[in-house]
C-alpha cells in the first residue's frame, strides 16, 4: 500500500506527507528470533523511502515548484522486537546493526552506522507476558504447537496461564500471540 500511496501523489507536499507517515511507522516482530523479518521490513521501508524522495524531485521538476527543503527518513530505531531467548536477541540485534550497513551502502545514510545505533528496542522475554512496545505494524512468524502438544511443549502451569488470560481455551500456540496483536494495535 505505500508504494501505492507514493505512486498516487500529484504534489511534491502531499508526497512529502506520505512519506512523513512511512517514516513514523513503528514495526514489532513479538518472535524476532534472529532478526530477519525486521532486517526485511526495514529494507524494504527503506526502498520505499528512496522511491519516494525521486519522486519529490521529479514532480517537483515537473510542476515547477520547489521541492521541500528537507524529507524524513526511516530510522532504525523505529524498529522493535520480543524474543524469549537472550542470546538470538543479541543476534537479532546484529542482524539489525548489519542490515543498516548493507541498506546505508544500497540507498545512503540517513544516519551514521558507526558508533552501532542504539536497539535498546529489542526486549528478551516471553511476549506473551511482557510489554509490548508502542507499533503501527506487527510483523513475524509466532510459534506454533498444536493444542494437543501445549501441555508437554509448555506445561501445564503455563497451559492453564494462557486459557485464564486469553479466555479462549487451549488453541495452538499462535492463537494467543494473534489474539495479543489484535488487542495491542
Amino acid at each position: 500500500p505505500w508504494s501505492d500511496r507514493v505512486a498516487a501523489a500529484t504534489t511534491p507536499a502531499e508526497l512529502a506527507l506520505t512519506l512523513g507517515k512511512l517514516c513514523a511507522l513503528r514495526v514489532l516482530d513479538p518472535a524476532c528470533g534472529c532478526g530477519n523479518f525486521l532486517y526485511v521490513a526495514y529494507r524494504e521501508i527503506r526502498k520505499i523511502e528512496q522511491e519516494a524522495k525521486a519522486r519529490v524531485a521529479e514532480l517537483a521538476a515537473s510542476s515547477g515548484l520547489p521541492p521541500p527543503e528537507t524529507l524524513p527518513s526511516f530510522p532504525i530505531s523505529h524498529l522493535h522486537g520480543i524474543e524469549v531467548d537472550e542470546f538470538t536477541a543479541m543476534i537479532a540485534r546484529v542482524t539489525l546493526w548489519m542490515g543498516h550497513k548493507l541498506v546505508t551502502d544500497a540507498y545512503g545514510a540517513v544516519e551514521p552506522v558507526l558508533p552501532l545505533v542504539d536497539l535498546s528496542g529489542f526486549v528478551v522475554g516471553d511476549a506473551l507476558r511482557v510489554e509490548w512496545p508502542a507499533a503501527d505494524v506487527i510483523i513475524g512468524n509466532p510459534p506454533f504447537h498444536g493444542s494437543q502438544h501445549l501441555r508437554k511443549a509448555l506445561g501445564d502451569t503455563y497451559v492453564e496461564w494462557l486459557k485464564n488470560t486469553f479466555s479462549c481455551g487451549v488453541q495452538d500456540y499462535c492463537v494467543y500471540w494473534f489474539r495479543r496483536a489484535a488487542d495491542h494495535l
